[in-house]
């Protein structure tokens, strides 16, 4: 049996790829077998984790870029992050959680106070951003990880109800995004004075999906 062509959209039609034609990577084309391949290869060559350590400077911990025109309606991102956190200094230091869309930034955990104590806290936390028209719907809490969580305890202030606003405890909507530009997601830490070697952040791997 002869190979098969890719099928194509033509006017509505799904026909046959021409001799000669290519299909563009975020579509499903060289090295990838769908576009859900090709779209969640993407967004793994563009999600960058870092360390919060011995430093008061407001850090992104996680950075996921979504290629400008691969984020379609009524898709959703999911990243997750594992890492371990302590707070050692001896003196209580105030932490603050944030995840930003595009440098507007929702608060997730506003100065608040966080005791020394000698044992490393170690927590996976994950996210969930859907795609609504011109909004991102985001949850921060799938399946109860505790990204509100402080240092020691990995579920802290756990949220059982999901609950999406346009400002709320468990959810945001942003709106007015430009989807044919890239679309940048952070999740910062930032540690209150002073520095301390034994205060830190360390995020030691992260992967996100795209559906």
């Amino acid at each position: 049996m002869a190979d098969k062509k890719p099928l194509v959209n033509s006017a509505g039609n799904a026909v046959e790829i021409a001799t000669g034609d290519t299909i563009p990577i975020a579509n499903g084309g060289t090295g990838a077998a769908t576009k859900g391949d090709a779209l969640n290869a993407l967004l793994r060559d563009n999600i960058t984790i870092a360390d919060c350590d011995n430093t008061t400077t407001e850090t992104a911990v996680m950075t996921l870029v979504i290629p400008a025109n691969t984020w379609a309606d009524g898709e959703e991102v999911t990243a997750s992050i594992i890492c371990k956190h302590k707070q050692g200094a001896g003196s209580n230091r105030n932490l603050t959680l944030k995840i930003k869309v595009n440098s507007s930034s929702q608060t997730l955990l506003s100065s608040s106070v966080i005791s020394s104590s000698a044992q490393e806290g170690n927590s996976r936390r994950t996210f969930t951003f859907t795609r609504i028209g011109s909004e991102i719907w985001a949850h921060f809490n799938a399946i109860n990880h505790g990204q509100y969580g402080s240092t020691t305890t990995p579920s802290t202030a756990a949220i059982g109800t999901i609950s999406y606003a346009s400002s709320g405890s468990t959810g945001r909507i942003w709106t007015g995004i430009d989807f044919t530009a890239d679309v940048t997601i952070e999740y910062t830490v930032q540690w209150g004075a002073a520095a301390n070697a034994a205060t830190y952040w360390r995020t030691i791997h992260g992967r996100c999906e795209k559906t």
